[in-house]
C-alpha cells in the first residue's frame, strides 16, 4: 500500500538545508522523496504544515523500568520529612512497600522507616536509582541487619532491589505496553535500553518483550548485562537481529557509580572528603569480565561517569579491544580528563551521552567534585574529536523526552546561566544526537537515521520548526509520532 505523506517540510538530516515536501512509503520503507505526478497513494496523510524527522531514538533508557515508575509511588524531591512520611502512610498497602524517586538525606533512615513499618518491607530508591533507603525488615531480608543507618549504595542498594518480589510475565507485559505508548507520545520510535537482568531474568524479560511489541511498535535495542550472559550464550539466540522491532546488543557493565553518591570515579578527591569515588569491581575480577565478554566475541557498554575512570576504562578498552567491525558503547561519559582524549580517539567506541544531566546535577556538582576536573559534559569537545554521541535520557532517571536533551545541548542553561559555552551543541548536532546518530549503535545505518529511499518509514513530527529558528524549541509539541508505516501516536 502506497502511502503518501504531504503538506509538510520534512528535514532528511542529510545536513540543515536538505528538506523535502512529501515522502512516500510502501511496505514500511520510503520509496520517493517529494511529489510523484503518475503516482496514486493508496493512503494520503495530509500533515497540516507539521515539521518532519527521521524517528526520534533515545540510545539509553531503562524501557521496563520506565514503565515500573509510571505504576508506582514517585516520591517529589521536595518533600520535607512530615510530607514524605505521610505519602508513605498514605500508600502503605499490601505486603510491601516499594518508591522511587527518593531525596537521600540523612533524616530518613532505618530508625524512621522502622519507627511507622515495624513489619512491612520498605524500599525507597534514590532519584539516581544507584541508592536507596530502607527499614530494618528488609536489612534484615538481604543480610544487611547491622547497616547502622539503612541508606544503602550501588551493590548494597541492587541487593535490596533484587529483593523486590518478581513481577508476573504478564505485569511486564503491562508495564511495557504503557512505557511504549508513552514514549510513542514523546515522538520516540526507538530505544536501547537496559532491562534484562533487573526484573524477572534474561528468558522471561525478552520474553515480554516479543510480547509487547506484537501490539505495539518499538524499535527496541536491548543491552545485555553482564549478569545474565551465560543465560544468553546457553539460549542459542542470535546476536543482534530477533525480529524487525527487537536487536540483542552489547554487554552492560559498570565501572564505577554516580556523583549524586558520590561514588563515580574521579582523578581528585570531592571537596570536603578524602575519597575519589569507587570502582565497581576489583581490577582481577575486572578483568576477567572483560575477558569472558571479549571470549564471547561480545562489544561491552560500560557505565562510566567520572574522569578517572574514563581515563581507566579507555586503557582496558585498549589492551582488550573490540572484535573488528563492532564497536564498544560507554555510558555517560559525564567528566573527562584532557589527557584522554588522545586515547579516545583510538578506540572503536561510541558514547550514550544524557544531556539533561547537565539541567539536573548542575550546578550542585560543581559543589561536590573537585575544583580541577577540567572537562564537564564536554560534548563539543568529543565531537571534536572525532568520538560519535548518541543523545538518550537514561529514564526513569530522567524524561523521556528528546526535547528537553536537545535544549540542554543547544543552550547548556541552567537557570538563565549558561556553563561552558564552549561545549554547546549547534541545533542540528543536538537533533543529530535523537536522530542519525542514535541509530549508529544498531549496526544498521543503510535503513534508519535518515531520511532516504529504502530507509524505514519512522518519523516524528512537530508543530514548529525549531531547526531553523531554536527559539521556537520552548513550544515544539510531538503532533504525530510513525513507526513502520503506522501512525502509534497522533495529537
Amino acid at each position: 500500500m502506497k502511502t503518501r505523506y504531504y503538506h509538510a517540510q520534512f528535514y532528511t538530516m542529510i545536513h540543515s538545508k536538505d528538506i523535502v515536501s512529501e515522502i512516500w512509503t510502501e511496505d514500511g520503507k520510503i520509496i520517493h522523496l517529494g511529489p510523484h505526478p503518475t503516482w496514486q497513494a493508496d493512503r494520503q496523510i495530509d500533515l497540516q504544515g507539521w515539521i518532519g524527522f527521521p524517528g526520534f531514538v533515545d540510545a539509553h533508557l531503562h524501557i521496563l523500568g520506565y514503565g515500573e515508575k509510571l505504576s508506582l509511588l514517585q516520591l517529589n524531591q521536595s518533600l520535607d520529612v512530615p510530607q514524605l512520611i505521610n505519602r508513605l502512610k498514605t500508600h502503605a498497602h499490601g505486603p510491601w512497600l516499594y518508591a522511587q524517586g527518593h531525596r537521600e538525606q540523612a533524616e530518613i533512615n532505618k530508625f524512621v522507616l522502622d519507627a511507622i513499618f515495624p513489619k512491612t518491607p520498605v524500599l525507597l530508591r534514590h532519584s539516581d536509582f544507584h541508592g536507596a533507603t530502607v527499614n530494618s525488615v528488609l536489612l534484615h531480608q538481604i543480610g544487611l541487619a547491622s547497616h547502622p543507618t539503612g541508606i544503602l549504595h550501588e551493590a548494597e542498594a541492587m541487593k535490596a532491589v533484587q529483593a523486590i518480589p518478581k513481577y508476573q510475565p504478564a505485569q511486564l507485559v503491562t508495564m511495557l505496553n504503557t512505557a511504549f505508548t508513552s514514549l510513542h507520545q514523546y515522538g520516540i520510535t526507538g530505544g536501547h535500553s537496559d532491562d534484562l537482568y533487573y526484573f524477572n531474568g534474561f528468558h522471561q524479560t525478552v520474553a515480554a518483550f516479543e510480547t509487547a511489541l506484537k501490539t505495539h511498535p518499538f524499535r527496541t535495542h536491548l543491552l545485555m548485562h553482564h549478569e545474565v550472559l551465560k543465560d544468553y550464550l546457553h539460549s542459542g539466540r542470535p546476536w543482534l537481529d530477533q525480529s524487525p522491532y527487537l536487536q540483542l546488543g552489547a554487554v552492560k557493565i559498570f565501572y564505577d557509580g554516580t556523583i549524586s553518591s558520590q561514588t563515580a570515579l574521579m582523578a581528585s578527591p570531592y571537596q570536603g572528603v578524602s575519597h575519589a569515588g569507587e570502582r565497581q569491581f576489583d581490577p582481577d575480577i575486572w578483568e576477567k569480565k572483560l575477558r569472558l565478554i571479549r571470549q564471547a566475541g561480545l562489544p561491552i557498554a560500560i557505565h562510566t561517569i567520572g574522569d578517572l575512570a574514563l581515563d581507566e576504562v579507555a586503557d582496558w578498552l585498549t589492551r582488550y579491544p573490540v572484535k573488528a567491525g563492532l564497536h564498544d558503547r560507554i555510558i555517560h561519559a559525564s567528566f573527562a580528563l584532557p589527557s584522554t582524549l588522545a586515547k579516545l580517539k583510538k578506540l572503536a567506541v561510541i558514547f550514550d551521552i544524557q544531556p539533561q544531566f547537565l539541567t539536573s546535577d548542575l550546578p550542585w556538582a560543581l559543589d561536590v567534585i573537585a575544583q580541577e576536573t577540567a572537562l564537564i559534559y564536554p560534548w563539543k569537545t568529543y565531537q571534536e574529536a572525532g568520538l560519535i554521541l548518541c543523545g538518550s535520557s537514561d529514564a526513569p532517571v530522567e524524561t523521556p523526552d528528546p526535547l528537553l536533551g536537545i535544549a540542554a545541548a543547544y543552550h547548556r542553561q541552567v537557570q538563565g546561566q549558561t556553563y561552558q559555552a564552549q561545549e554547546r551543541l549547534t541545533m542540528f548536532e543536538a537533533i543529530q544526537l535523537y536522530t542519525t546518530l542514535a541509530n549508529v549503535p544498531t549496526y544498521d545505518t543503510q535503513h534508519r537515521g535518515y531520511l532516504k529511499v529504502n530507509y524505514l518509514a519512522d518519523m516524528t513530527f512537530f508543530n514548529v520548526d525549531f531547526l531553523s529558528d531554536p527559539q521556537q524549541l520552548p513550544t515544539a509539541k510531538v503532533m504525530m509520532t510513525v513507526i513502520d508505516d503506522r501512525v502509534v501516536f497522533r495529537r
